[in-house]
């Protein structure tokens, strides 16, 4: 069987959004068209990886740098079945979503665009391919970003291009120094590097840091991080994208890659550039939060929790060791899946009332059950009480944290998440513990209800059953540490 095939995940989103952008659909007819095409994205994607297991194509070459090529291993896996199970939920919530913000046409064919750019990033086999459609995704983010056309959201567009651009210069930068000295740029367990020497030392030490920074921007590392509170101006749907899966994971798989694929961690601890990157993370962590407790609109608060839990994961990455590496692999996917049910809540919120700040939802909890509800639980999850899914990840990152000699991480890890706490309950207590207006407010639609739902039952199933996860991740930790 040909090989080529593995692209199909990626192709195929690309010939759904072209087919909607010409195709004359009506509203019914659309949304039917969108489900199969994101739930036959999931199916194709199932049956390519148990077909082909771990295996590589090239798509053309034109030179030792200039190579487009894919690959599947265990990593890619991991991501990309993250990324095409949310964006089945996310597709069925935008549906009804996105009646009332309008343009919903041009909105499905870059969330459509947007899916095939994510999994060309999920595939990519060496660094030049990961960078071409990391390039992409900023592409077909913008217009999602910019959805409503109001001043506002212009001027959170131009400055996420702008961010993303810089990013991109430091990631370019960093790939050609890289490559004057080693011509590869190929994804291997443990690394392409040779052993240290005088000559390489300084480069290899610029190429890392350039290239962490680069995708740190996406991955929202302070001081990079400021494009992401103000894509907050972007419909819900894409704020859950942007913040649980899509742009901000895109970032932290690509430091993943080049770090344990590119690198290799041996060569990272002799290098001792990762001390330096984790002063960063750590202040990442702690500004998130405080700044999350400042924010009176809902959207804000978590955008900035997101960087502080971002931090989490990039810290899990940098420590170099086992139990740190699973750690950050499992709070990615664990804070994708709380971080999209908040969001869908707080969307469902602002749907049905209109209301975006945290003092206008007293009481709400009484007349939003199922909602509010499925924030609180998500909430729980996200601050890391046992047995959640969120407390998992965070005892294994402060595992990997002690496992390295380093008790100041695990001090601000559990620092944290008080932190965490103190900027989510009042949200709960405030929509269950105090008397709102005498307004009647209906939960939100059935197609918003069910996704909510649906993901939030996944948050419960991961922090009570985590052991298939964590055994499919340490098989990943097993092959590049």
């Amino acid at each position: 069987m040909n090989n080529s095939i593995i692209i199909l995940p990626i192709v195929f989103p690309f010939i759904l959004a072209i087919l909607i952008a010409t195709i004359k659909f009506d509203e019914k007819q659309r949304n039917i068209f969108v489900s199969i095409g994101v739930i036959l994205n999931l199916i194709f994607l199932i049956i390519i990886s148990y077909l082909f297991g771990e295996s590589r194509v090239h798509l053309f070459k034109l030179n030792e740098f200039l190579d487009i090529s894919f690959r599947i291993d265990k990593l890619s896996i991991l991501f990309s079945l993250l990324v095409a199970i949310l964006w089945i939920f996310t597709a069925f919530y935008a549906m009804e979503y996105m009646k009332h913000e309008g343009k919903e046409k041009r909105f499905f064919i870059f969330f459509l665009a947007t899916l095939g750019v994510t999994m060309g990033i999920a595939f990519s086999g060496n660094l030049i391919t990961l960078y071409a459609f990391y390039e992409f995704l900023t592409l077909s983010t913008f217009p999602l970003v910019i959805h409503t056309d109001s001043k506002e959201a212009l001027k959170s567009g131009k400055k996420y291009l702008i961010y993303s651009f810089v990013g991109a210069t430091l990631v370019l930068l960093g790939m050609i120094l890289l490559f004057s000295v080693t011509k590869d740029t190929t994804f291997n367990a443990h690394g392409i590097l040779s052993a240290l020497t005088n000559d390489n030392r300084n480069i290899y030490i610029i190429s890392y840091a350039s290239m962490f920074l680069g995708f740190g921007v996406k991955a929202a590392l302070v001081p990079f991080h400021s494009w992401l509170p103000a894509a907050m101006v972007a419909p819900t749907p894409v704020s859950a994208l942007l913040h649980a899966v899509a742009v901000v994971k895109s970032g932290i798989f690509a430091i993943i890659r080049m770090s344990y694929f590119i690198f290799g961690a041996e060569i990272i601890k002799q290098l001792h550039v990762n001390v330096f990157l984790s002063i960063l993370i750590a202040l990442s962590i702690l500004m998130g939060s405080f700044l999350a407790l400042h924010q009176e609109n809902l959207k804000k608060r978590l955008a900035y929790s997101t960087i502080s839990q971002l931090g989490y994961v990039l810290l899990g990455i940098v420590l170099l060791n086992e139990e740190a590496f699973v750690g950050s692999l499992l709070h990615l996917i664990n804070h994708a899946v709380i971080k999209i049910v908040l969001f869908f809540c707080v969307g469902a919120i602002m749907y049905t009332t209109h209301k975006t700040d945290i003092s206008q939802i007293r009481g709400i909890g009484k007349q939003m059950p199922i909602t509010m509800g499925c924030f609180a639980i998500a909430s729980i999850s996200l601050i890391g009480i046992p047995p959640t899914n969120g407390f998992v990840s965070k005892w294994y990152l402060a595992q990997g944290g002690l496992t390295s000699g380093k008790m100041i991480f695990p001090a601000i890890l559990l620092f944290s998440a008080l932190l965490t706490a103190l900027y989510l309950l009042p949200v709960i207590t405030e929509a269950f513990f105090k008397k709102g207006e005498n307004t009647i407010v209906k939960e939100a639609p059935i197609k918003m209800l069910i996704p909510i739902v649906m993901i939030t039952i996944l948050v419960v199933l991961l922090g009570l059953f985590p052991n298939m996860v964590i055994s499919f991740i340490q098989k990943i930790a097993s092959e590049v540490l």
